[in-house]
């Protein structure tokens, strides 16, 4: 019989079995183990992850969008060194940002700042461990060495100005470190110094090294010595502290320590350590606060306004985007005024002792637009007196006032002469239109009507009855449409339904008299005469010629073209007679005459002298002057309303004019306005208004050669009534002439469209 084996399963030992189940003992445990491993690195991602967005730490920083929050800058040519030069720093909420880029910064800035600030930047991964250990040691145990809260590097300080991340908490500094070391794989460490030195806080508003090297040394970056250079970076750690306009010797002490650091760190040599300390450094911090305490011009207001519309107009963006950009986009505005022009009429408009004197007790408001011939703003003054505050009421672009007589030029004469319908000499009846419901008008404001007379002296004398015909000749509608489609007067209503009225400017009124709905601005008077200057072409004004972006693309630019709205003709027949205005013997702007100059004007006064104009012309300049009062009625202690009107013994807008203009030409080249081939000077008949026969008494006139009126021949030689001296031909009792144009110019025009 065959002897069993000991151990019956499957004949194994008792020391294998026992290696056996410590074998699959030991395998469980590694498995748990493992599995526990690899639960936690799972758990632990789950937390790292979420704790990660908890506090912030994986969300993207742009420095694209660092550039944004920036100054503009408003640039005015330099006539005298031919130069575009700051005008205006537009800061926003208070701080002067200016861009400059990498290579444009010297390069001892950046050694400085690297030096002081972080002197391993440019080996470690945007988060120096040495320091942030050393510093958060500090916090608990006061060792030697060790920092309290001078861990962070230049790209930690960057994320912390970006994203003005501020907390205190132990959770805001583990998302600048995870920030910063995103920020440094991303990002060059040019980058980062560029967005860093454009964005830092240097003292006074002062934000990034450009606008500190303006504001402190009145430089660029690229041009601060090494000195200047180790001064401005002083001011990082504690802007207050080491501000060197208010605490030069803390600046001057941490400039030292900076350059110190620079020699040991190898950055410079002693002789250079040694001449940087010696450099006596001229801070121009009197500049700055002559800029906070002066107010930005009438002129730069309108700039900002009309950047600001063409932006709505032109890029569909809503109002607050649009000043947004303009006052933080860092826009590089290149504008039109001459500084000197504008600082000539702001020293007039100062006081009101540089003014005309006036009989009122109380002095009223005034408004001056001056242009060059085609449509270029050199200046503008809103007000009298000191101007108090940005962007108030600019009563030379926002107050829409009657511009009575001063529009008939604009109006009734520019078309009339263009279509042919009269001639300087045409023989018009001065008397009243009779209305639909009866009514004789208009008057005029010498109170009486006079009969013939030419259009010469209907203009000089600032008639009312002949203009009037002429638009009524014309059609209001058609005046209205060359107005504000040609000439662009915006302020003009077509039709504006207030309750139950409808108002309208197409009208006789309004077209020939100036007496509109709302009125017009000033800025629109003096450019719609800019075509009597520069031969019927018109232009805009505008203030600026073009905006840059801060990084040189252009975003607006004005549209400067010229159009021909009038012929050449035209134009030279009306500015003729202009000039007659100034120098004729009936002429109501007479005190405008320089004497140096040709000049040309209208004088135009509304209803109860509550507003005061005159529009003159040279062949360099458009001025524009407006007088009124801003409340135009009042109650008296009675009750009664009353106008607050202008009173004087003269006419007071031409003497002005006189007062900003003369100086202006005083040592400009004598010349002429423009001539035309297309017109001559011809002898008319002061009886009839025709050419003149050898029989006829004769003054000058000016004639479009397509528009020569007839030879008169109705004289002979014993029957010659002899002109008033220097008279332009009709008045009173004159009688309807004996031949030519007859009694009235309608008996053969058409009336209207």
């Amino acid at each position: 019989m065959k002897k069993q084996p000991h151990n019956s399963r499957a004949g194994i030992s008792p020391l294998a079995a026992v290696k056996g189940i410590f074998g699959t003992v030991w395998r469980g445990l590694i498995t748990l183990m493992m599995v526990g491993i690899i639960t936690g690195c799972i758990v632990a991602c789950v937390m790292t992850v979420y704790i990660l967005k908890y506090i912030g730490a994986d969300n993207d920083i742009d420095l694209n969008m660092v550039k944004m929050g920036y100054t503009s800058i408003i640039y005015a040519y330099n006539n005298q060194t031919g130069q575009f030069e700051e005008l205006q720093l537009l800061y926003y909420g208070g701080e002067n940002r200016i861009w400059v880029d990498y290579e444009n910064i010297n390069p001892d800035t950046i050694n400085a700042l690297v030096a002081v600030e972080d002197k391993r930047f440019w080996s470690h991964k945007g988060v120096d461990w040495r320091r942030t250990v050393g510093a958060f040691v500090g916090l608990f145990i006061p060792i030697e060495g060790t920092t309290s809260g001078g861990g962070s590097t230049i790209t930690q300080q960057l994320v912390k100005n970006v994203t003005e991340d501020n907390d205190y908490r132990i959770e805001r500094k583990v998302r600048e470190i995870f920030r910063a070391l995103k920020v440094s794989e991303k990002y060059t460490r040019e980058d980062i110094l560029e967005a860093y030195l454009n964005i830092v806080p240097l003292g006074n508003g002062t934000n990034g090294i450009q606008a500190a090297a303006n504001l402190y040394f009145d430089k660029d970056a690229k041009d601060l010595s090494l000195a200047e250079s180790a001064a401005i970076v002083g001011i990082t750690q504690y802007p207050g502290r080491y501000d060197p306009l208010r605490n030069p010797d803390s600046n001057k002490t941490r400039q030292e320590y900076i350059l110190g650091e620079m020699l040991v760190q190898g950055k410079i040599d002693q002789a250079q350590h040694d001449k940087a300390v010696a450099e006596e450094l001229d801070w121009k911090g009197e500049k700055h606060f002559e800029a906070l305490a002066a107010t930005q011009s009438y002129f730069v207001d309108y700039v900002i306004s009309e950047v600001i519309a063409d932006l709505m107009a032109e890029k569909g963006y809503t109002y607050n985007h649009a000043s947004d950009l303009v006052y933080k986009g860092g826009y590089r505005i290149y504008a039109t005024v001459d500084m000197e022009i504008q600082a000539h009429l702001e020293d007039i408009y100062s006081s009101t002792d540089n003014f005309p004197e006036l009989l009122n007790a109380d002095y009223p408001q005034s408004a001056s637009v001056i242009t060059d011939p085609n449509g270029k703003i050199l200046a503008m003054v809103g007000g009298i007196g000191e101007k108090e505050g940005a962007r108030v009421l600019n009563r030379a672009t926002q107050s829409k006032r009657h511009p009575g007589s001063s529009i008939k030029p604009l109006a009734a004469y520019a078309l009339s002469f263009e279509y042919d319908r009269i001639t300087w000499s045409s023989m018009i009846e001065d008397g009243p239109i009779t209305l639909a419901d009866g009514t004789r008008w208009p008057v005029n404001y010498y109170g009486s009507y006079d009969g013939l007379m030419t259009v010469d002296l209907a203009i000089q004398r600032s008639t009312n009855t002949i203009p009037a015909k002429l638009v009524d000749a014309l059609g209001p509608q058609r005046v209205f449409d060359f107005l504000t489609k040609d000439l662009h007067f915006h302020s003009l209503v077509e039709r504006e339904v207030v309750g139950s009225r409808v108002f309208s400017d197409i009208t006789l009124s309004a077209m020939a008299l100036g007496g509109m709905t709302h009125g017009v601005t000033p800025l629109e008077m003096a450019g719609g005469y800019q075509i009597y200057v520069n031969g019927g072409k018109f232009t805009e004004p505008y203030s600026y010629t073009e905006v840059l972006d801060s990084q040189g693309r252009t975003i607006l630019e004005n549209d400067t073209a010229q159009r021909q709205v009038l012929s050449k003709d035209t134009a030279v027949v009306v500015n003729r007679l202009l000039q007659r205005v100034v120098t004729g013997p009936r002429g109501t702007g007479v005190a405008a005459n320089l004497g140096i100059m040709p000049t040309a004007g209208k004088t135009g006064s509304s209803s109860n002298d509550l507003d005061f104009w005159f529009i003159g012309i040279t062949p360099y300049y458009v001025c524009q002057v407006w007088m009124g009062y801003d409340e135009q009625t009042y109650v008296d202690q009675y009750g009664n309303l009353r106008y607050n009107s202008i009173v004087s013994y003269s006419y007071p807008p031409s003497r002005l004019w006189k007062t900003i203009m003369l100086p202006l030409h005083e040592e400009l080249e004598y010349k002429n306005f423009i001539d035309s081939e297309g017109v001559v000077s011809m002898s008319y008949c002061t009886i009839s208004g025709d050419i003149a026969g050898p029989n006829c008494p004769s003054a000058a006139g000016w004639y479009k050669k397509s528009r020569i009126p007839n030879t008169c021949s109705g004289h002979v030689a014993d029957n010659v009534e002899e002109p008033d001296s220097g008279s332009s031909g009709g008045s009173s009792g004159r009688g309807s002439g004996s031949s030519g144009t007859g009694p009235s110019i309608f008996d053969r025009l058409p009336q209207g469209d």
